[in-house]
Order: structure tokens, then C-alpha cells, then sequence
């Protein structure tokens, strides 16, 4: 039976399922919590045959060291923190979870679209800290309210000053239609939205089947009301996003990122922001991970912040897990494995 050190997060029944087929020791990050090092994750995988990972870094030495060690799974979109060549090197196959939160970024996504161009998060710190409210009152005696109830309409009255836009009609352009990419097109098609897409490495056959227009990305920037960031990280996107393309944007643009935050120039979004060139924007990454409580964005009135939360559903983890165990099962199985990461020829796995 093949051993598999586990330190990434498996929910209960996929690790039942896991159990029923391998030797299962739990450890590092999945199980306390905190990341193994390096040493730490050598000492774990020195009799593994397999190693599931979530976020410990994989590195070059831990799999040349690690005699046993026949496959590698890491439940990420993206397996950044392995060392894949080094996989490669020694005919280790690497399987990960592509789409995992692909449906939770994109609802997440629509959701800071709509909290940013319609005021929510706003309106409700204004409530929250005592704004727009009335006297004391026992709201249970008497009779149950009127009829037709409105706030205030008179002075400042939150009618005026939260108004916002609506996302029917409007034109959302993607930078990136890939997995998440063409969810969050599918679900803004929903609210009657246009939708272009800036993406070089897609098949414009693709973008048509999901009736997406591909265009270039200063022809997004200057038809788009919303733009909404969702390719990878690489040396043509870092910085994608800077002056020069700030100025090409519609004054009333909203600009919503949920991928990664150096693909936009921070110094060129607040000034976009602070300087009211564009609506607003909303924001769930960062440069630097917990924002410092001393970062710009944090006294603008016109951009929605969350805490990196993107991919956070209780759905992601049962997802994640059932790709993992499945991949495992087809490589004991000696079947290609169907999310393999790496090309290697796989050789029939070892009892």
C-alpha cells in the first residue's frame, strides 16, 4: 500500500476515500495549521510514496531527497509552490486542481461589482456608524409600520448620496478569459451585460462560443464601463495595467481585480482613484498581504477593499479534494491522471 504524506487541506470524506487505498499521514499546514519548512517537509516525505500539498513550497531538494517519492498533488489553481522541473527531472508527476474556485472567484467578482457601482459596502458603515438614522424609538410596540416607508429624501439623505449604476446595458471588458475569466462572462451576460475580452493566448473560436468579442486591450480600455482582471501573473502582465492605460479608460469606469494585484500599477490606480479619472474600483489583492494599515487606498471613498477572500467558499475545499483523490486513484490505476501538470511519461505506480 502506498504511503501518501498529506499537508494539504482534504475534507473528511475524500480523506476516508484516500484511506481506503493508501497509508495516510497527516502533517505540516493541513493538519496544525502552520507551514512546514523545508527540513521539516524533507523529514516528512523521507518514506512517502506520495506527497498532497496546499501551500508548502515543494522545493528542488526536497524532491531529489525524497528516495520514494513517485507523485506529487498540490490543491491549487496554479502550482506555483512546487519546483516542477525538478518533478520533470525525475519522472514525477504533478497533478493539481485547475477551476477549483473558478465559480467562487467569478460569483465573487459580480458580487464587488455590484457592492462597488451600487454603494453597498459603503452604505452600510454609514448605518453601522450611526448615519441617516433616527431617533430612539420601541420599534415593537403599536402597530406593524405603514404602508409605504421611505428614508429621507430631504438634505443628505443616503438616496442621494449612495446612487449608483447599473450593470444592465453596460459593457464589461475581461483582461483574461480563462477559467475564471469565462465564468464571470457567463454570469455577466446574466445581468444583459456586453462582454469583450482581452486575451493573446485564446482561440478566438473560444471566445465566440461563449459569445465573448476578443478585441485588443486599448480597445477594453476604452469601450469598457467595468474591467475586471483575470490572467496570470508572467512578464507581459506585470504592470499591465499603468498610467498610459488609466488615461485610455471611460471617466465613469469601474476596475475590479480578484487575480493578482501587480498586474495593475498601484501608484497609477490611486492616482486614477484619487484624482477621480475613473468611478471607482474594487479590490480583493494586493502588493503586500495583510494591507498596510497605512496604504493610500484606504482613505478613498471610491473603492471597495476585502481581504484577499476571492476563493473562499466551503465549497472550494470538497472540490479540490475529490480532483486530488480522483488523480491519485487514476495514477495508482495506472491511467493518465486527467489534471496533470508536467508532461512526463508516467510509470506504472508500485504497490
Amino acid at each position: 500500500m502506498h504511503k501518501a504524506v498529506v499537508t494539504m487541506k482534504l475534507t473528511d470524506n475524500q480523506l476516508e476515500r484516500l484511506r481506503g487505498r493508501c497509508r495516510v499521514e497527516l502533517a505540516g499546514w493541513g493538519r496544525t495549521g502552520q507551514l512546514l519548512d523545508e527540513t521539516g517537509l524533507l523529514g516528512a516525505v523521507q518514506d512517502a510514496d506520495i506527497l498532497l500539498v496546499g501551500y508548502e513550497a515543494v522545493s528542488g531538494r526536497v524532491i531529489r531527497e525524497a528516495p520514494r517519492l513517485q507523485l506529487v498533488g498540490c490543491a491549487r489553481a496554479n502550482p506555483v509552490n512546487i519546483d516542477v522541473a525538478a518533478a520533470s527531472a525525475r519522472g514525477i508527476p504533478l497533478i493539481y486542481t485547475p477551476g477549483r474556485n473558478a465559480n467562487t472567484a467569478a460569483e465573487f467578482t459580480l458580487g464587488l461589482m455590484l457592492a462597488e457601482s451600487r454603494h453597498i459596502a459603503r452604505a452600510f458603515h454609514a448605518l453601522r456608524s450611526g448615519l441617516y438614522l433616527g431617533a430612539p424609538m420601541d420599534q415593537f410596540a403599536g402597530a406593524d409600520g405603514k404602508d409605504d416607508v421611505v428614508w429621507t429624501l430631504d438634505g443628505p439623505s443616503p438616496y442621494k448620496r449612495f446612487r449608483g449604476v447599473e450593470l444592465c446595458g453596460r459593457t464589461l471588458g475581461l483582461v483574461g478569459l480563462g477559467l475564471i475569466g469565462s465564468r464571470v462572462a457567463h454570469f455577466a451576460q446574466a445581468f444583459d451585460m456586453q462582454v469583450v475580452a482581452f486575451d493573446p493566448h485564446l482561440a478566438p473560436e473560444r471566445a465566440a462560443a461563449l459569445g465573448v468579442a476578443l478585441v485588443g486591450l486599448d480597445d477594453l480600455l476604452r469601450q469598457a464601463d467595468f474591467i475586471s482582471v483575470h490572467c496570470k501573473v508572467s512578464a507581459e502582465t506585470k504592470g499591465l495595467l499603468g498610467p498610459r492605460e488609466f488615461a485610455l479608460m471611460k471617466p465613469g469606469a469601474y476596475v475590479i481585480n480578484t487575480a493578482r494585484a501587480v498586474v495593475i500599477d498601484q501608484a497609477a490606480l490611486v492616482e486614477a482613484l484619487g484624482s477621480r479619472r475613473i468611478a471607482g474600483a474594487a479590490l480583493d489583492v494586493y502588493w503586500y498581504e495583510p494591507l498596510p494599515r497605512n496604504h493610500p487606498l484606504l482613505a478613498l471613498d471610491n473603492v471597495t477593499l476585502t481581504p484577499h477572500l476571492g476563493g473562499a467558499t466551503e465549497d472550494v475545499p470538497e472540490r479540490h479534494s475529490r480532483m486530488i483523490v480522483d488523480d491519485v486513484f487514476a495514477w495508482m490505476d495506472h491511467l493518465r491522471p486527467e489534471r496533470l501538470f508536467n508532461p512526463c511519461v508516467l510509470e506504472p505506480a508500485r504497490g
